[in-house]
């Protein structure tokens, strides 16, 4: 009772929880829209979708690390007070967000005129496009994801991913329809009508964006060194479908989709609850001056996602022979592959707090997580499928579990050694 009575009364813990609960539950929304998929289209047009979406990973590039230099420095910002400082902050990332989708919608427009012209397929065409879409809505929402810092703006977050959720599931129905184009009017409007609805409930909504080349040269001193961490994680989680496109082939990737969709859900939790966590992280840091205040929180977080992620990855792990076998009989192969991924996911919780590292700017131990990450997720995999030359989806999957196991160890390791070091802590 007495815990039930904490929990009540802590507002902060029922934002993060509800925010948490309503993300899990448009996760596995998500990944039932992808099961859906797996049913309703064939491996070769799967494969050609996943080979289009390869690009998606390296969108956040052309931010130039502003948004994610606010994604940092905000938090901080408020935690001290400053308020004038860090409207200044939002108004410029959100000019150049705003220009940023302007040149992805002109690009669009452009290549896939240029590519109709000399004759490309038009399912690549319209792929192309519905890329670039995807990439001028992201523009906005990476900036605009930023800006919800505090727990009230969490609860007007909350609200979005319910609503988010039901377009997932009413959205759907075109994928059934039209197949292979069904998945790009679903992404299409799906990350169109994220995008504007968190511009409608954004706590910045009235605030006119400006260009102030100082303010934003200041975001990106500090976002760049951010993004390549992002641009990193992004070129990682491409590196095992480039090598079984080449390996492969586009059938081979379309059928390695079931693992795909586990590595969704694997990535897509944990990103939820960091995208709670470490602003409360970063706005604590910002009051005390101490990243050793972190660590209780951390430390539960090391053990408690795991061990519900077990209990996922048991559940799974029973039940994918029988999901294969009875909802799609075309991605039987892929049956080891998804049970692997989903040990994987139990890991998967180093991706959920090594971000703390960059709020308290410790980018030398934070590049080295970034850079083991990048090297082991070709490392591993490619070493699985060189030395044991057994099935290669089955042989990718198990590297990257090896790879996972290991960035937890890692992880760990490096947050208890760094949140105590004298230089990030003021007392």
């Amino acid at each position: 009772m007495s815990l039930l009575r904490q929990i009540k009364n802590n507002q902060l813990f029922k934002t993060g929880l509800n925010y948490s609960l309503v993300g899990s539950v448009n996760s596995f929304a998500g990944m039932a829209v992808g099961l859906l998929i797996m049913r309703w289209l064939t491996p070769i047009e799967l494969g050609l979708w996943n080979a289009v979406s390869i690009f998606q990973a390296y969108i956040p590039f052309f931010q130039l690390g502003i948004q994610s230099g606010l994604n940092r420095d905000l938090p901080v910002l408020l935690g001290k007070g400053d308020v004038e400082s860090a409207k200044t902050l939002v108004a410029n990332a959100k000019g150049y967000s705003l220009i940023m989708s302007f040149l992805f919608v002109f690009a669009g427009i452009f290549l896939s005129l240029y590519f109709y012209i000399v004759g490309k397929d038009l399912s690549f065409v319209l792929g192309v496009f519905t890329i670039a879409l995807i990439a001028a809505t992201t523009s906005q929402t990476l900036h605009l994801v930023a800006t919800f810092r505090s727990s009230k703006s969490f609860d007007k977050l909350t609200k979005i991913m319910i609503l988010d959720t039901i377009m997932i599931l009413l959205l759907v129905a075109f994928i059934y329809k039209y197949h292979y184009y069904g998945i790009l009017i679903y992404n299409g409007v799906k990350y169109t009508m994220y995008s504007l609805l968190m511009t409608y409930f954004s706590p910045y909504r009235k605030l006119k964006p400006q260009l102030k080349f100082k303010t934003l040269l200041n975001l990106s001193k500090t976002g760049l060194i951010l993004m390549s961490f992002i641009q990193m994680r992004g070129i990682a989680q491409s590196i095992p479908r480039w090598l079984i496109l080449y390996l492969g082939g586009v059938v081979k990737l379309g059928l390695f989709s079931p693992a795909l969709a586990i590595n969704g859900v694997m990535t897509m939790l944990p990103s939820q609850i960091a995208q709670f966590f470490h602003p409360q992280m970063g706005y604590k840091y910002g009051q005390t001056g101490n990243a050793k205040d972190m660590w209780p929180y951390i430390k539960k977080m090391l053990i408690i996602f795991p061990l519900l992620s077990l209990a996922v990855c048991l559940a799974f792990w029973f039940i994918a022979p029988w999901l294969l076998s009875t909802f799609f009989p075309k991605y039987t192969d892929s049956l080891w592959a998804m049970r692997i991924m989903a040990i994987a996911f139990v890991f998967s919780s180093a991706f959920t707090t090594h971000g703390v590292l960059y709020t308290i700017k410790a980018y030398k131990p934070a590049y080295l997580f970034s850079i083991s990450e990048l090297v082991g997720s070709f490392l591993f995999p490619y070493l699985v499928v060189h030395f044991f030359k057994s099935d290669l989806l089955a042989s990718i999957t198990i590297g990257l579990s090896i790879n996972n196991f290991l960035l937890y160890i890692l992880n760990t390791l490096i947050l208890r050694r760094v949140l105590f070091l004298s230089k990030y802590n003021l007392s």
